[in-house]
């Protein structure tokens, strides 16, 4: 039990190093949270980084912190099996290609290989990432690549960028703060001159040219809590319109295929089911058009309660297809 407690806290104490060594100054509280232990112990391993000779010091007060004495760079040795295998389970995804990294990704793989005791042996990838959506087409990207490269060199790069609606192409120099890949599709996060963090469709940029000019990335930037923040806010901010509607046993069994995870909400949450089995349930749509369009499949299966141009739309639309598939009284 104490060989395996020794070997928890050396493998906590390289974690330590090397947070430092990547974030620069962090507070005790900032590491002890990403550690998962406690302030105190923190400290502790300070101490004993200091008494292995890793030069390691602590600031009191506002702007202190832990932090590594600057130019200081650990020296790490192979990798065990285990943590090689961890880092080899997705093999090189294609989406690293898209990014222009598979260049250098395959030859570390192979140095992972050479390390850590693998040399030799066959291991296929175990996870595959298969990213685009069902029945949905890869979005071209041919400036991704680009985009990435001034990512990693820390340059601004200049883009045209189609914005949306129809507004045209407008051209804008950013400094790059991350990418992300959401369900096939690729965001650029970047921040304008004297402007806010902005993100942008990377389908939609037609050019990007990489300045000399060097960025300054924000040290407290985070690009996971910033896409949280912001998905969470575009999510809000989308059109919403409540659509009363009585459904049906049939209906209720097939709107989450049809209409996705919100729908399968809105079962659960649905009143209780009436003689016939009908439920009473609210579903939310971004206009009244989209509402009665999607609706208007469910045939006879669905009756919507409210608002009442909402059902004045859907009959006048299930009207019109009534006509133009009605055969013709003069052939």
């Amino acid at each position: 039990m104490g060989l395996i407690l020794d070997c928890m806290r050396a493998d906590r104490l390289v974690s330590l190093v090397l947070l430092l060594q990547a974030r620069g100054r962090t507070t005790a509280a900032a590491l002890a949270a990403e550690l998962e232990v406690s302030i105190r112990t923190v400290y502790r391993d300070m101490e004993a980084l200091s008494l292995f000779g890793v030069p390691v010091y602590a600031e009191a007060g506002p702007g202190g912190g832990c932090q590594l004495l600057e130019g200081y760079r650990f020296p790490l040795g192979p990798l065990r099996a285990e943590e090689a295998a961890a880092l080899l389970v997705l093999g090189v995804p294609e989406v690293f290609a898209e990014l222009g990294l598979s260049e250098w990704l395959v030859p570390a793989h192979h140095r992972l290989l050479a390390t850590s005791g693998l040399a030799g042996s066959r291991r296929p990838p175990l996870v595959h990432l298969d990213m685009p959506r069902w029945f949905h087409s890869p979005e071209p990207v041919p400036w991704l690549a680009a985009l990435a490269e001034a990512l990693r060199s820390g340059r601004r790069v200049v883009i045209d960028y189609q914005r949306g609606g129809g507004e045209g192409s407008r051209r804008r120099s950013v400094g790059p703060l991350g990418l992300v890949n959401k369900a096939g599709l690729w965001y650029l996060i970047a921040s304008a001159l004297d402007g806010p963090t902005s993100v942008f469709r990377v389908g939609r940029i037609h050019a990007a040219e990489l300045l000399d000019e060097r960025f300054g990335r924000p040290a407290d930037f985070d690009l996971v809590v910033f896409w949280k923040a912001w998905s969470e806010q575009f999510a809000a901010s989308r059109p919403r319109l409540a659509v009363v509607l009585r459904a049906s046993p049939t209906a209720l069994g097939i709107f989450p295929e049809v209409l996705g995870d919100a729908a399968r909400e809105a079962v659960a949450r649905a009143e209780p089911a009436d003689e016939e089995g009908w439920r009473l349930l609210t579903l939310t749509f971004e206009s009244m058009e989209a509402a009665a369009h999607r609706l208007l499949g469910f045939g006879d299966t669905i009756e919507v309660v409210s608002p009442p141009h909402v059902r004045r739309h859907l009959l006048g639309t299930a009207e019109a297809v009534v006509r133009r598939y009605r055969p013709s009284a003069n052939p």
